[in-house]
């Protein structure tokens, strides 16, 4: 569910050829055409029409800022946790996260300047982990980079 090569790919090239993305993944128990989506008590229908939610929500926040969308060759990779506990889009919450631990300084939100990582912070409940991510090297970004984006996203964010 993390960021890997094949969940990040299209958005990394997107990003590379200038075109503003976001990498979305959810665990719905099943991979399932959308075109079974019609029995609206299946599992992977209710993890579905919750993901479309919080996507929406999410694009919402991002494209309500004036300027570029993100800054030039950045991604972003959301995560959400499973649907299995969170019942609703309202029972998740978004979260500022990082891609790998480490010790460099990130931007300073929820009174600290080190993000949690994607893999920690998920494990905490109904969960949307946002993290900023360099194109060319699937890396995280510097504090600064990331200070753009939690600026744009700031009135959908949550502390773990």
């Amino acid at each position: 569910m993390f960021l890997t090569r094949r969940h990040s790919g299209a958005a990394s090239e997107a990003a590379i050829e200038g075109i503003p993305s976001i990498a979305f993944s959810g665990s719905s128990g099943s991979q399932v055409s959308y075109t079974t989506l019609s029995d609206k008590s299946a599992s992977s229908t209710v993890a579905a029409t919750i993901y479309t939610s919080l996507v929406l929500e999410f694009v919402g926040a991002l494209l309500n800022n004036t300027g570029p969308i993100l800054p030039q060759g950045i991604s972003i990779n959301v995560n959400f946790a499973s649907t299995s506990s969170c019942s609703s889009p309202s029972s998740f919450r978004f979260v500022l996260t990082r891609i790998a631990s480490s010790s460099a300084a990130d931007v300073t939100t929820c009174g600290s300047n080190h993000l949690p990582t994607e893999s920690s912070a998920i494990t905490k409940g109904c969960i949307a982990t946002v993290s900023v991510f360099n194109a060319t090297t699937k890396a995280d970004v510097d504090a600064t980079t990331q200070q753009v984006v939690l600026g744009k996203i700031t009135p959908i964010l949550n502390c773990l």
